[in-house]
């Protein structure tokens, strides 16, 4: 078999996420590539949540409908078998420990090597005291032991690896966007929590002092994409995350650091609305919202990763634009991405960067620094506080080469003209990343999507003859030139998106004129599935 879907379900409160990651770091140690994801509602206790792990002999991005072994700790089953889960974590001397239990039985079925289970549950709860750590050993063997012997003949049957992985990490997306930050130069984060870009938040805080980051909770989002335009003005790469609601009241200090032409990194992290619509479930009807919220025009870049390698690369890649360009940079993530586990490449352990646009020193002068000087780039030299000559004002008017407020038109399209500008220079630059292809280059059919959709259309590709897939990270300003080259063979386009009015596809046909007529959309706020791409692409 080439993979196993296990799953567990539960209340919350009874460690379904804990144990569901525990399980995945298990077989991912063994050398299996792992795929996991959680779902849950917006409750702190009760309720229904799951965590799922797809394990495979090769390479896996997404979860799938089928699920091989479920453990339900309601009913006290594994694989719809009688499992006397609170008898057993009895004999551990906890009766917390059930879910261990679940765990220790569920590594017997699945061939798992019980030895490595204990090492995670050893780090898992390494800050708790050894008895606990002992009780959940105990928990796992008993487990363990009772699947081996009374369901000796129910082993799933996975192909196993022959050595672990060597050059692979486990890491959801949040995380990797995290590091990938961090790695691009930035020292100061500042959030309010919102679902689903909060664990961002608790990484960054719990590992501050490692690595040497100013880290600050904020009382709202207003305050937060304040407080980062303040430390982008003094020279700090700073990062925001937030989901659509805190966009929202963030899009007042977008305009200012677009205005002021101060770097800035946002994260959104879409999901459901409108207003606060659904919390804890993922969507992609943000893309136009980031693309065109502002007060009247300004420049910026969207990128939209698709795995944590993508994730990390972005991350960095966009504090070295926001500062190259001196503009907002937004990264669109959704619960699929940010939340979901994947098996995936280890980033360098070192990542060098250099500073952009900043302006030269000078002599100590009476005179104002241009800072808002009209170039052929639209990119002007860039002072920061405190540097001898480099005195200027930075404010929210529309303002002349000196940031003096203006309302003399002429002033006024110089200054719009130049801020444009950098769009241009960017399309022309080599920073932009153009969409990339998956399948057959000159295949019938092209799958144009976005985002956290790429892992369940790359693993649908291998059952879609003559089919290939362009997947954007880039999605603005539109790579126009490098779509219509990739397409130049002219292919029936089908667009999948996780939104209702194919937001994607409308960017196309305002950016190209390109009609994407074929649409598989999916606005439930649930992740797309390899099966239900195959079987949607079938019937077109």
């Amino acid at each position: 078999m080439a993979f196993l879907n296990w799953k567990i379900a539960g209340a919350a409160g009874e460690g379904i996420k804990v144990s569901g990651l525990m399980l995945q770091k298990t077989a991912f140690r063994t050398g299996l590539f792992t795929y996991g994801s959680t779902e849950y509602p917006s409750l702190i206790r009760g309720g229904h949540n799951t965590f799922e792990v797809v394990l495979s002999s090769e390479p896996v991005q997404s979860a799938r409908t089928k699920v091989d072994l479920l453990v339900d700790l309601k009913t006290s089953t594994i694989a719809s078998l009688p499992f006397p889960l609170s008898d057993l974590a009895k004999g551990s001397g906890n009766l917390l420990t059930k879910n261990t239990v679940a765990l220790g039985g569920s590594c017997a079925l699945l061939a798992l090597d019980l030895t490595i289970l204990k090492q995670v549950i050893t780090e898992t709860f390494g800050s708790k005291d050894q008895s606990i750590i002992d009780q959940n050993h105990q928990a796992a063997q008993l487990g363990f032991d009772y699947a081996l012997k009374n369901y000796p003949d129910k082993k799933l049957k996975l192909d196993t690896p022959k050595k672990p992985h060597q050059d692979k990490i486990m890491i959801c997306g949040n995380e990797a966007l995290a590091l990938g930050a961090v790695a691009g130069g930035m020292k100061f984060y500042c959030a309010y929590p919102m679902t689903p870009s909060t664990p961002i938040l608790h990484y960054l805080a719990a590992n501050a002092q490692k690595l040497n980051l100013v880290v600050n909770h904020a009382e709202d989002e207003i305050g937060v994409i304040n407080m980062a335009i303040g430390a982008g003005f003094a020279g700090v790469r700073s990062m925001v995350a937030t989901s659509g609601g805190g966009f929202s009241l963030m899009v007042e200090g977008l305009g200012l650091a677009g205005g002021t032409e101060t770097p800035l990194v946002i994260i959104l992290g879409m999901r459901p609305g409108p207003a606060s619509g659904m919390p804890t479930w993922s969507g992609q009807g943000d893309l136009l919202f980031a693309i065109n919220a502002a007060q009247d025009e300004f420049p910026r870049i969207v990128l939209a990763p698709g795995d944590p390698e993508e994730a990390f690369d972005l991350a960095a890649k966009a504090q070295n634009l926001a500062e190259k360009y001196q503009l907002p940079v937004i990264i669109l993530s959704d619960k699929n991405m940010g939340e979901g586990y994947y098996t995936s490449q280890r980033p360098p352990d070192k990542y060098k960067n250099r500073r952009y646009s900043l302006a030269p020193e000078a002599a100590e002068s009476d005179q104002p620094f241009k800072r808002y000087l009209v170039t052929d780039t639209g990119i002007s030299p860039r002072p920061l506080p405190g540097q001898p000559g480099g005195v200027h004002l930075a404010n929210s008017y529309e303002h002349d080469e000196l940031g003096y407020a203006t309302e003399i038109s002429a002033e006024r399209v110089k200054q719009m003209n130049k801020r444009l500008k950098k769009l241009e220079t960017i399309l022309g630059s080599g920073d932009l990343i153009a969409p990339q292809l998956f399948g057959p280059k000159s295949a019938k059919t092209t799958l144009v999507s976005w985002g956290s959709n790429k892992g369940a259309i790359v693993d649908a590709l291998p059952q879609l003859p003559d089919i290939n897939y362009l997947h954007f990270s880039w999605m603005w300003p539109f790579p126009e030139k490098q779509f219509k080259a990739l397409i130049s063979h002219n292919p029936r386009l089908v667009t999948i998106e996780g939104n209702a009015t194919a937001q994607l596809a409308k960017l196309i046909a305002q950016q190209t004129g390109i009609i994407i007529k074929d649409k598989i959309l999916k606005y439930d706020g649930r992740r797309f599935y390899p099966e239900e791409i195959i079987e949607a692409v079938k019937k077109l």
